[in-house]
Protein backbone atom coordinates (compact mmCIF):
# COMPACT_ATOMS: atom_id res chain seq x y z
CA UNK A 1 0.00 0.00 0.00
CA UNK A 2 1.27 3.43 -0.96
CA UNK A 3 0.64 6.11 1.65
CA UNK A 4 0.80 9.72 0.54
CA UNK A 5 0.28 12.68 2.83
CA UNK A 6 -0.08 16.37 2.30
CA UNK A 7 1.94 18.76 4.45
CA UNK A 8 1.17 18.48 8.19
CA UNK A 9 -2.47 19.25 8.73
CA UNK A 10 -3.38 22.66 10.09
CA UNK A 11 -7.08 23.32 10.75
CA UNK A 12 -8.53 26.40 9.09
CA UNK A 13 -11.94 26.33 10.58
CA UNK A 14 -15.08 26.55 8.61
CA UNK A 15 -17.30 28.86 10.47
CA UNK A 16 -18.77 26.51 13.04
CA UNK A 17 -15.48 24.83 13.98
CA UNK A 18 -13.54 28.07 14.41
CA UNK A 19 -16.15 29.45 16.75
CA UNK A 20 -16.07 26.30 18.86
CA UNK A 21 -12.28 26.22 19.06
CA UNK A 22 -11.86 29.86 19.92
CA UNK A 23 -14.44 29.43 22.65
CA UNK A 24 -11.82 27.33 24.42
CA UNK A 25 -9.66 30.39 24.93
CA UNK A 26 -9.93 32.70 27.91
CA UNK A 27 -10.15 35.76 25.71
CA UNK A 28 -13.67 36.65 26.78
CA UNK A 29 -12.73 36.78 30.47
CA UNK A 30 -11.92 40.47 30.08
CA UNK A 31 -15.06 41.30 28.08
CA UNK A 32 -17.16 44.10 29.52
CA UNK A 33 -20.67 43.49 30.73
CA UNK A 34 -23.25 44.14 28.03
CA UNK A 35 -25.65 46.89 29.12
CA UNK A 36 -29.36 46.06 29.27
CA UNK A 37 -30.10 48.60 26.54
CA UNK A 38 -27.42 47.16 24.24
CA UNK A 39 -28.59 43.60 24.89
CA UNK A 40 -32.17 44.55 23.97
CA UNK A 41 -30.96 46.24 20.79
CA UNK A 42 -28.94 43.16 19.82
CA UNK A 43 -32.00 40.96 20.31
CA UNK A 44 -34.18 43.36 18.31
CA UNK A 45 -31.70 43.32 15.41
CA UNK A 46 -31.42 39.54 15.54
CA UNK A 47 -35.21 39.15 15.54
CA UNK A 48 -35.51 41.42 12.50
CA UNK A 49 -32.84 39.48 10.58
CA UNK A 50 -34.45 36.13 11.36
CA UNK A 51 -37.88 37.28 10.26
CA UNK A 52 -36.37 38.73 7.09
CA UNK A 53 -34.27 35.79 6.00
CA UNK A 54 -34.94 32.53 7.85
CA UNK A 55 -36.46 30.16 5.25
CA UNK A 56 -39.34 28.95 7.44
CA UNK A 57 -41.68 31.82 8.46
CA UNK A 58 -43.39 29.86 11.25
CA UNK A 59 -40.06 29.11 12.90
CA UNK A 60 -38.77 32.65 12.48
CA UNK A 61 -41.90 33.91 14.27
CA UNK A 62 -41.21 31.49 17.12
CA UNK A 63 -37.65 32.78 17.34
CA UNK A 64 -38.97 36.36 17.36
CA UNK A 65 -41.32 35.56 20.25
CA UNK A 66 -38.45 34.01 22.20
CA UNK A 67 -36.31 37.10 21.65
CA UNK A 68 -39.14 39.47 22.57
CA UNK A 69 -39.69 37.57 25.82
CA UNK A 70 -35.96 37.62 26.55
CA UNK A 71 -35.80 41.37 25.94
CA UNK A 72 -38.63 41.98 28.42
CA UNK A 73 -36.99 39.86 31.11
CA UNK A 74 -33.91 40.54 33.20
CA UNK A 75 -32.41 37.07 32.76
CA UNK A 76 -29.53 38.43 30.66
CA UNK A 77 -28.60 41.14 33.15
CA UNK A 78 -24.93 41.32 34.16
CA UNK A 79 -23.58 38.99 31.45
CA UNK A 80 -20.47 39.78 29.44
CA UNK A 81 -20.60 39.62 25.66
CA UNK A 82 -19.56 35.99 25.28
CA UNK A 83 -21.76 34.62 28.05
CA UNK A 84 -24.66 36.62 26.63
CA UNK A 85 -24.10 35.07 23.21
CA UNK A 86 -23.82 31.58 24.64
CA UNK A 87 -26.99 31.86 26.72
CA UNK A 88 -28.96 33.43 23.89
CA UNK A 89 -27.85 30.67 21.50
CA UNK A 90 -28.98 28.02 23.98
CA UNK A 91 -32.38 29.68 24.32
CA UNK A 92 -32.87 29.96 20.56
CA UNK A 93 -31.95 26.32 20.04
CA UNK A 94 -34.37 25.32 22.80
CA UNK A 95 -37.07 27.05 20.74
CA UNK A 96 -36.02 25.11 17.64
CA UNK A 97 -32.79 23.15 17.36
CA UNK A 98 -31.08 24.61 14.32
CA UNK A 99 -27.42 23.89 15.03
CA UNK A 100 -26.31 26.49 12.48
CA UNK A 101 -28.05 29.35 14.31
CA UNK A 102 -25.79 30.95 16.90
CA UNK A 103 -24.89 34.27 18.54
CA UNK A 104 -21.22 34.99 19.23
CA UNK A 105 -19.16 37.69 20.86
CA UNK A 106 -16.79 39.73 18.75
CA UNK A 107 -13.73 38.55 20.69
CA UNK A 108 -14.30 35.00 19.42
CA UNK A 109 -13.48 36.34 15.98
CA UNK A 110 -10.50 38.40 17.15
CA UNK A 111 -8.95 36.00 19.64
CA UNK A 112 -5.48 34.60 18.85
CA UNK A 113 -5.39 31.12 17.29
CA UNK A 114 -5.58 28.10 19.55
CA UNK A 115 -2.28 26.20 19.61
CA UNK A 116 -2.09 23.88 16.63
CA UNK A 117 -5.03 25.56 14.89
CA UNK A 118 -3.55 28.82 13.65
CA UNK A 119 -3.31 30.51 10.31
CA UNK A 120 -2.48 28.32 7.33
CA UNK A 121 1.12 28.49 6.09
CA UNK A 122 1.36 29.54 2.45
CA UNK A 123 0.70 26.68 0.06
CA UNK A 124 -0.61 24.23 2.65
CA UNK A 125 -3.77 22.30 1.81
CA UNK A 126 -6.60 22.21 4.33
CA UNK A 127 -9.31 20.10 2.71
CA UNK A 128 -7.25 16.92 2.22
CA UNK A 129 -4.96 15.41 4.84
CA UNK A 130 -4.12 11.96 3.49
CA UNK A 131 -4.33 9.88 0.32
CA UNK A 132 -3.57 6.16 0.59
CA UNK A 133 -3.38 3.86 -2.43
CA UNK A 134 -3.69 0.10 -2.07
CA UNK A 135 -2.67 -1.75 -5.21
CA UNK A 136 -3.94 -5.10 -3.92
CA UNK A 137 -7.44 -3.73 -3.38
CA UNK A 138 -7.34 -1.32 -6.35
CA UNK A 139 -8.50 1.27 -3.83
CA UNK A 140 -7.85 4.86 -2.84
CA UNK A 141 -8.54 6.26 0.62
CA UNK A 142 -8.94 10.06 0.79
CA UNK A 143 -9.10 11.64 4.23
CA UNK A 144 -10.88 15.00 4.26
CA UNK A 145 -11.55 16.03 7.83
CA UNK A 146 -10.54 19.68 7.51
CA UNK A 147 -13.23 22.26 6.81
CA UNK A 148 -13.97 22.94 3.15
CA UNK A 149 -12.94 26.50 2.39
CA UNK A 150 -13.42 28.22 -0.96
CA UNK A 151 -9.79 29.26 -1.45
CA UNK A 152 -7.86 27.87 -4.42
CA UNK A 153 -5.71 25.59 -2.24
CA UNK A 154 -8.77 23.57 -1.25
CA UNK A 155 -9.88 23.01 -4.84
CA UNK A 156 -6.33 22.13 -5.86
CA UNK A 157 -6.13 19.65 -3.00
CA UNK A 158 -9.25 17.82 -4.21
CA UNK A 159 -7.99 17.79 -7.80
CA UNK A 160 -4.61 16.44 -6.67
CA UNK A 161 -6.23 13.76 -4.51
CA UNK A 162 -8.46 12.62 -7.35
CA UNK A 163 -5.43 12.61 -9.64
CA UNK A 164 -3.74 10.14 -7.31
CA UNK A 165 -6.94 8.05 -7.21
CA UNK A 166 -7.33 8.12 -11.00
CA UNK A 167 -6.90 4.37 -11.51
CA UNK A 168 -8.76 3.15 -8.44
CA UNK A 169 -11.76 0.86 -8.77
CA UNK A 170 -12.82 1.69 -5.22
CA UNK A 171 -12.65 5.10 -3.56
CA UNK A 172 -13.16 5.77 0.15
CA UNK A 173 -13.73 9.42 1.12
CA UNK A 174 -13.45 10.01 4.86
CA UNK A 175 -15.39 13.06 6.06
CA UNK A 176 -15.73 12.05 9.68
CA UNK A 177 -15.41 15.04 12.06
CA UNK A 178 -15.54 17.45 9.12
CA UNK A 179 -17.63 20.50 10.16
CA UNK A 180 -18.50 21.55 6.61
CA UNK A 181 -17.73 24.79 4.82
CA UNK A 182 -18.28 25.33 1.10
CA UNK A 183 -20.66 22.98 -0.68
CA UNK A 184 -18.73 23.50 -3.92
CA UNK A 185 -16.01 21.16 -2.65
CA UNK A 186 -18.55 18.34 -2.35
CA UNK A 187 -19.85 19.06 -5.83
CA UNK A 188 -16.30 18.92 -7.17
CA UNK A 189 -15.74 15.54 -5.53
CA UNK A 190 -19.08 14.24 -6.86
CA UNK A 191 -18.36 15.44 -10.40
CA UNK A 192 -15.42 13.05 -10.71
CA UNK A 193 -17.75 10.08 -10.36
CA UNK A 194 -19.83 10.87 -13.46
CA UNK A 195 -18.87 10.78 -17.09
CA UNK A 196 -18.57 13.82 -19.34
CA UNK A 197 -22.03 14.98 -20.35
CA UNK A 198 -23.67 13.11 -17.47
CA UNK A 199 -24.16 16.11 -15.16
CA UNK A 200 -26.45 15.46 -12.20
CA UNK A 201 -28.95 17.62 -10.34
CA UNK A 202 -27.08 17.39 -7.05
CA UNK A 203 -28.92 19.52 -4.46
CA UNK A 204 -31.47 22.33 -4.39
CA UNK A 205 -31.36 25.37 -2.11
CA UNK A 206 -34.42 27.49 -1.31
CA UNK A 207 -34.81 30.78 0.54
CA UNK A 208 -37.77 32.48 2.15
CA UNK A 209 -38.06 34.30 -1.17
CA UNK A 210 -38.48 31.29 -3.47
CA UNK A 211 -37.43 33.35 -6.49
CA UNK A 212 -33.89 32.94 -5.11
CA UNK A 213 -33.94 29.13 -5.32
CA UNK A 214 -30.60 27.70 -6.46
CA UNK A 215 -30.15 24.43 -8.34
CA UNK A 216 -26.79 22.81 -7.71
CA UNK A 217 -25.47 20.47 -10.42
CA UNK A 218 -22.29 18.49 -10.76
CA UNK A 219 -19.72 20.20 -12.96
CA UNK A 220 -19.45 19.59 -16.69
CA UNK A 221 -15.66 19.87 -16.49
CA UNK A 222 -13.14 18.60 -13.94
CA UNK A 223 -9.34 18.54 -14.28
CA UNK A 224 -7.93 15.08 -14.84
CA UNK A 225 -9.49 11.64 -15.20
CA UNK A 226 -13.07 10.87 -14.22
CA UNK A 227 -14.03 7.67 -12.40
CA UNK A 228 -17.62 6.96 -13.49
CA UNK A 229 -17.31 3.24 -12.79
CA UNK A 230 -15.54 3.38 -9.43
CA UNK A 231 -17.45 2.24 -6.36
CA UNK A 232 -17.56 4.98 -3.74
CA UNK A 233 -17.72 4.70 0.05
CA UNK A 234 -18.19 7.79 2.21
CA UNK A 235 -17.29 7.60 5.92
CA UNK A 236 -19.37 9.76 8.28
CA UNK A 237 -20.07 10.23 11.98
CA UNK A 238 -22.10 12.52 14.23
CA UNK A 239 -19.56 15.32 13.72
CA UNK A 240 -19.93 15.29 9.96
CA UNK A 241 -21.89 18.50 9.46
CA UNK A 242 -23.32 21.05 7.05
CA UNK A 243 -21.69 20.99 3.59
CA UNK A 244 -20.07 17.60 4.15
CA UNK A 245 -23.46 16.20 5.13
CA UNK A 246 -24.75 17.64 1.87
CA UNK A 247 -22.12 15.70 -0.07
CA UNK A 248 -23.00 12.43 1.68
CA UNK A 249 -26.72 13.11 1.34
CA UNK A 250 -26.57 13.94 -2.38
CA UNK A 251 -24.37 10.96 -3.24
CA UNK A 252 -26.69 8.68 -1.27
CA UNK A 253 -29.82 10.06 -2.98
CA UNK A 254 -28.14 9.69 -6.36
CA UNK A 255 -27.29 6.08 -5.42
CA UNK A 256 -23.69 6.81 -6.33
CA UNK A 257 -22.07 6.02 -2.97
CA UNK A 258 -22.44 3.78 0.05
CA UNK A 259 -22.50 5.79 3.28
CA UNK A 260 -20.73 4.07 6.19
CA UNK A 261 -20.70 5.12 9.86
CA UNK A 262 -23.19 6.89 12.13
CA UNK A 263 -25.98 9.41 11.56
CA UNK A 264 -24.57 12.86 10.85
CA UNK A 265 -25.14 16.14 12.73
CA UNK A 266 -28.29 17.34 10.97
CA UNK A 267 -27.18 20.87 9.99
CA UNK A 268 -28.99 21.48 6.73
CA UNK A 269 -29.69 25.22 6.49
CA UNK A 270 -26.84 27.27 5.03
CA UNK A 271 -26.32 30.89 6.04
CA UNK A 272 -23.90 33.71 6.74
CA UNK A 273 -22.55 36.03 9.41
CA UNK A 274 -24.58 39.12 10.38
CA UNK A 275 -23.19 41.97 12.50
CA UNK A 276 -25.63 42.67 15.35
CA UNK A 277 -23.67 45.62 16.73
CA UNK A 278 -22.36 46.14 20.29
CA UNK A 279 -19.64 43.53 19.81
CA UNK A 280 -22.00 40.72 18.79
CA UNK A 281 -22.45 38.71 15.62
CA UNK A 282 -24.76 35.89 14.58
CA UNK A 283 -24.66 33.10 12.08
CA UNK A 284 -28.13 33.20 10.54
CA UNK A 285 -29.33 30.33 8.34
CA UNK A 286 -31.08 31.56 5.18
CA UNK A 287 -30.96 28.70 2.63
CA UNK A 288 -32.55 25.31 3.19
CA UNK A 289 -30.72 22.64 1.20
CA UNK A 290 -32.79 19.68 0.01
CA UNK A 291 -32.88 16.85 -2.49
CA UNK A 292 -33.79 17.77 -6.08
CA UNK A 293 -37.51 18.08 -6.80
CA UNK A 294 -38.44 17.63 -3.13
CA UNK A 295 -38.41 19.65 0.07
CA UNK A 296 -36.69 16.83 1.94
CA UNK A 297 -33.22 17.42 3.34
CA UNK A 298 -31.13 16.40 6.34
CA UNK A 299 -31.88 19.36 8.61
CA UNK A 300 -32.55 18.13 12.15
CA UNK A 301 -32.36 14.44 11.24
CA UNK A 302 -28.90 13.99 9.72
CA UNK A 303 -27.84 11.58 7.01
CA UNK A 304 -28.51 7.99 8.01
CA UNK A 305 -25.77 5.63 6.81
CA UNK A 306 -26.43 2.72 4.48
CA UNK A 307 -24.09 0.64 6.64
CA UNK A 308 -24.05 1.56 10.31
CA UNK A 309 -20.95 0.90 12.42
CA UNK A 310 -19.65 1.62 15.88
CA UNK A 311 -17.52 4.79 16.12
CA UNK A 312 -13.99 4.14 14.91
CA UNK A 313 -14.91 1.12 12.79
CA UNK A 314 -15.99 2.96 9.64
CA UNK A 315 -12.83 2.51 7.58
CA UNK A 316 -12.48 -1.14 8.58
CA UNK A 317 -16.05 -1.80 7.47
CA UNK A 318 -15.52 -0.04 4.13
CA UNK A 319 -12.45 -2.18 3.47
CA UNK A 320 -14.46 -5.29 4.34
CA UNK A 321 -17.11 -4.28 1.82
CA UNK A 322 -14.44 -3.77 -0.83
CA UNK A 323 -12.86 -7.16 -0.14
CA UNK A 324 -16.26 -8.84 -0.31
CA UNK A 325 -17.01 -7.15 -3.63
CA UNK A 326 -13.63 -8.16 -5.01
CA UNK A 327 -14.18 -11.76 -3.94
CA UNK A 328 -17.55 -11.80 -5.69
CA UNK A 329 -16.23 -10.24 -8.89
CA UNK A 330 -13.22 -12.57 -9.14
CA UNK A 331 -15.34 -15.69 -8.49
CA UNK A 332 -17.89 -14.77 -11.16
CA UNK A 333 -16.86 -16.04 -14.61
CA UNK A 334 -16.80 -13.55 -17.43
CA UNK A 335 -19.79 -13.62 -19.74
CA UNK A 336 -19.10 -15.21 -23.14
Amino acid sequence: MTRLRTRPYTFIAGLLASLTLVAMTAAHAQDPVLSDADAREVMKTLSRELVKGYPFPDLSKRYARTLADAARSNRYEGLDHCDFGKKLTEELRATHKDVHLGVYCESRFRAPPVAGHGAKPAGEDTSIETVELDKNLASAYIQSQGAWGEDQDNYDAVVNAMGLAAHAKYVIIDIRNNPGGSGTIGRLFASYFYGTGDEQFYLNGFHKDRSKDIQEWTYSYVPGKRLPNAKVYILVNNRTASATEGFAYAMQRLKRATIVGQTTAGAGIAGSIVDLGHGMRAFIPVKMVVAPRTEQGWEGVGVKPDVETAPGEEKTKALELIKADLATSTSTPDAP
